[in-house]
């Protein structure tokens, strides 16, 4: 099996392109809702439709992966996105862009399985961390991509012109999908992760519940209560979600310099989730939006060293960088990180309409002490089973 950092690469930025049909649909929603008449409500649930899959199917997925294989899983997924793009393109009623943006969400769910599943597989044991690390920023930088190329495509050519554009990208991905190694199969067996990978991936889950509660809130704060445009607003949160790629670039350094065992594991989210912690209850204490965009970069940053280390420490508490198991662990991770993604920004919304902004800050720090003392219980339960 080839072993590169071409692959590597590859694999990432097909995640990269899978993410940026997250944003999408939001750029998008003012004029849809003018030429298809969708209700706000219709138009949110259309948004969170790509991550509703990953939250209720991301276990089975990641089964259904050991038996298919990877580069099956990413034609596959490349393949459902290239026609969703065409379907939302011509979609002539609200009805066929739900079943479209739905498709979307299950192509989406196999390329962001098979995609880890496949690096793990391929990169030698020196830089399957690093490697890892890298994969941990495809949602920021899709995100980022998604939007800017949406917006811009938009302006050229209209909604239909935009959507095209994606579905020729896609194609483009299916070429690239095509040349990658084909990836273990083994239909003779379904293996779960072991418990540890289970309680590991359960605090990935909680770093997206808090990350997504601020990013998510933090626009309606810098409007409502600092004072701040929409646009600068919109700004503000993007260079605050982009804070999570040095934080990334921080965890690959480490990773560089030497293999992630438990050790070095528990030496470097310690300090980093305690720091997150310590900093997040002044996110929403200032008047002056400049002062509270710096603080949440930090908490994005801080807690963004953390996270990438999740995906690098995955191969070895699901016993194995290939086969069915890191399969069915990447699915877990897919399913506890949209889920987290769900859950956020309507759990930080009701903190907030209860108990007032200064709160939110107060349990985002929560949850990043909750997210140690998860990662640091799986590391103890990896130990006694000698992982």
């Amino acid at each position: 099996m080839l072993r590169s950092w071409s692959n590597i690469v590859a694999l990432w930025l097909i995640g990269v392109l899978a993410a940026a049909q997250l944003p999408k649909i939001a750029v998008l929603v003012p004029v849809l809702r003018q030429e298809l008449g969708l209700s706000l409500a219709q138009a949110g649930l259309l948004v969170s439709l790509l991550e509703i899959g990953g939250a209720t199917l991301g276990i089975a997925a990641g089964l259904a992966l050991g038996r298919f294989g990877g580069r099956r899983f990413l034609a596959m997924g490349l393949v459902g996105l290239l026609a969703a793009s065409l379907a939302e393109a011509f979609a002539p009623n609200v009805a066929v862009l739900f079943v479209a943006r739905a498709l979307e969400g299950v192509a989406y769910l196999l390329l962001v399985i098979a995609a880890p599943t496949m690096i793990a597989a391929v990169a030698s044991d020196k830089a399957r961390g690093p490697a890892l690390a890298l994969w941990s920023t495809f949602v920021a930088v899709g995100v980022a991509v998604g939007s800017g190329v949406t917006g811009l495509a938009m302006g050229l050519s209209g909604p239909r012109g935009a959507m095209l554009l994606w579905a020729v990208l896609c194609a483009l991905g299916l070429l690239v999908a095509l040349r990658q190694p084909r990836g273990q199969v083994d239909r003779a067996r379904i293996a779960l992760p072991p418990p540890a990978a289970w309680v590991l991936t359960f605090g990935f889950g909680l770093y997206t519940v808090f990350i997504c509660a601020l990013t998510m809130l933090l626009p309606s704060f810098l409007i409502e209560k600092a004072g701040a445009g929409v646009a600068g607003a919109s700004l503000a949160t993007g260079l605050v979600s982009l804070a999570a790629l040095p934080g990334s670039a921080i965890a690959i350094r480490i990773l560089h310099a030497g293999a992630l065992d438990r050790r070095r594991m528990t030496l470097v989210v310690v300090p980093a989730l305690l720091a997150t912690a310590a900093v997040a209850p002044f996110v929403f204490l200032w008047d002056s939006a400049l002062l509270v965009a710096a603080v949440a970069f930090a908490v994005v940053l801080l807690s963004g060293i953390a996270s990438p280390l999740v995906f690098a420490r995955l191969p070895a508490m699901a016993g194995g960088s290939d086969g069915p198991r890191i399969a069915a662990a990447n699915g877990l991770l897919t399913q506890f990180g949209a889920g987290g993604a769900l859950i956020g920004p309507p759990l930080g919304g009701l903190v907030v309409g209860r108990f007032g902004w200064e709160a939110l800050g107060v349990v985002v720090a929560v949850l990043a002490v909750g997210m140690l003392a998860v990662l640091l219980a799986a590391e103890r339960m990896a130990r006694e089973n000698g992982r």
